[in-house]
């Protein structure tokens, strides 16, 4: 099924970067240079588990394990997925944020039949400046509803989040932002779940 999903996506993913320039000028110049880069990068085949650091990765082992609905509450299979998140120093870009020009810490996946996927990575350490908690950003790309700023997962044991944030997600129920981090043997694991829009965001 891999092998599938990867080559009815190969011909969506080669079309991204060439509407790029187009994108709403809402869209961050930095923030883009570096997801163009991404999706330069960007894998030619992908499964729906994905494993985003080398075992020499410091920091503490953690799953992500994913499910995407479409605007309908059904699971979407074939959604492309896209994480990426700060290593446990707090930084994005490597050493003092200076090394990259995009995330060192990055991972692409797709979809099963039952909308699921899986990251393997470590658990994201807050900003080293201390602005905010350690989380996980998520990208969708899908031919129907375009590209989406998915979701961006924070650690609901993680000592700057604010009050406002613990409510706003526990609102939203199951698609909130605040993940519980369930401790395992070889590390921690968390859930979460994307609920996609009928609108693209870029």
């Amino acid at each position: 099924m891999f092998s599938t999903l990867a080559t009815s996506t190969s011909l969506l993913a080669s079309s991204l970067y060439l509407f790029s320039a187009s994108v709403s000028a809402d869209v961050d110049p930095s923030w883009l240079v570096s997801w163009n880069e991404a999706i330069e990068n960007r894998p030619s085949e992908l499964a729906s588990h994905s494993v985003m650091v080398g075992s020499d990765e410091p920091g503490t082992r953690l799953v992500i394990k994913g499910l995407i609905v479409d605007p309908y509450g059904k699971a979407a299979e074939g959604i492309i997925v896209h994480a990426y998140h700060r290593d446990n120093q707090g930084f994005d870009f490597g050493y003092l944020d200076k090394e990259l020009t995009t995330w060192r810490i990055q991972g692409w996946a797709i979809t099963d039949q039952r909308g699921h996927f899986t990251f393997e990575t470590i658990r994201a350490a807050p900003d080293h400046l201390g602005r905010e908690g350690g989380h996980i950003h998520f990208t969708t790309i899908s031919e129907e509803y375009g590209r989406q700023w998915a979701l961006k997962a924070f650690f609901s044991d993680d000592k700057l989040l604010t009050q406002r944030q613990k409510e706003i997600s526990l609102d939203a129920g199951k698609f909130g932002a605040v993940r519980e981090s369930i401790k395992t043997e070889g590390g921690e694991v968390i859930n979460v779940a994307i609920k996609l829009r009928t609108e693209p965001d870029f």
